[in-house]
C-alpha cells in the first residue's frame, strides 16, 4: 500500500487541486441551473361600492409573487372607475356617479421594504378627472423564504365599502384587506444553507484527497534516518 501511494501521490494531489478549484464553480453552476422560472404577476382586485351598492370604481393589483434575494419587485396598484364618470360637485348629471371622500392603499409586510412608503392616498379629483389613477411601488426583501404582504383598502365615509373580489385566484370575504403571499429565492434558486452545506463537502473531499499526497512528502522530509558518524581512527 506505501509504495502503490509513492507511485501515484501526485495523481491525489492533482485530484484535490482539481477538487478545490472546479467542485464550487459545479455547484454553483448546478444550483443556478436549478433556479426557478420567475413567478408571473398576479392581479388580486378590490371593487368599490357607493352606499346604493352600486360598483364605482376597481382596485387591481399587480405584484410578483418571487422575487431573488438582493434584487427588487415591482407592485402597481390601478384604480378604475371602470368608465363611469365621477363628479366632485354638488350636481350630478345622467349616468355620473357619487365618488367617495377618500381611498387609501396600505401596505406591511415583515423583512420587506417599501418604496416610496407604505402607505397612497388617491386623488379623487384627478380619478374623476381621469377614471384612473396608478402608484407603484418598489419591494425590496431582507431576507430568503416565505413572507407575506398586507394590502389594506380604506374608504371613506364608511357608507362606501371596499371588497376584495379576488386575490391570486381566490375569494377573501368582506374584510377590506388582502395577504398577497411572496417568495424570496437566494441566487442559486434554492437554500443559501444547501449551498453551504454543498461547498462545506468539497472541501472536505478536496482535503481527504490530499492525504496520500501529504503521508508521502511527509515521509520524504522527515522519514530519512541520519547516517551515523564514524568515528577517527585512533
Amino acid at each position: 500500500m506505501s509504495q502503490w501511494l509513492k507511485r501515484t501521490w501526485f495523481v491525489w494531489l492533482g485530484l484535490a487541486a482539481a477538487c478545490a478549484v472546479l467542485l464550487p464553480r459545479a455547484i454553483d453552476a448546478g444550483a443556478a441551473a436549478g433556479r426557478p422560472p420567475a413567478a408571473a404577476a398576479v392581479a388580486p382586485r378590490f371593487v368599490v361600492r357607493d352606499p346604493a351598492g352600486t360598483a364605482i370604481g376597481w382596485l387591481n393589483i399587480t405584484y410578483p409573487r418571487a422575487i431573488r434575494e438582493n434584487e427588487e419587485g415591482v407592485l402597481e396598484a390601478e384604480y378604475t372607475t371602470g368608465g363611469a364618470s365621477w363628479k366632485t360637485g354638488g350636481a350630478y348629471g345622467h349616468g355620473d356617479v357619487q365618488p367617495p371622500a377618500g381611498l387609501k392603499v396600505e401596505l406591511s409586510g415583515a423583512d420587506l421594504t417599501l418604496t416610496p412608503g407604505p402607505s397612497h392616498a388617491f386623488d379623487i379629483q384627478r380619478i374623476a378627472a381621469t377614471g384612473v389613477e396608478r402608484v407603484k411601488w418598489i419591494i425590496t426583501p431582507k431576507t430568503e423564504g416565505d413572507h407575506m404582504l398586507l394590502v389594506r383598502f380604506n374608504v371613506s365615509p364608511a357608507t362606501f365599502k371596499a371588497v376584495p373580489i379576488s386575490a391570486n385566484g381566490q375569494a377573501q370575504g368582506g374584510d377590506p384587506q388582502i395577504l398577497l403571499p411572496v417568495k424570496v429565492f437566494t441566487i442559486y434558486g434554492v437554500p443559501k444553507a444547501t449551498v453551504l452545506v454543498a461547498k462545506g463537502a468539497a472541501g472536505l473531499a478536496s482535503f481527504l484527497l490530499t492525504l496520500p499526497a501529504a503521508f508521502v512528502l511527509f515521509e520524504r522530509v522527515f522519514g530519512k534516518k541520519s547516517k551515523p558518524r564514524r568515528r577517527k581512527a585512533a
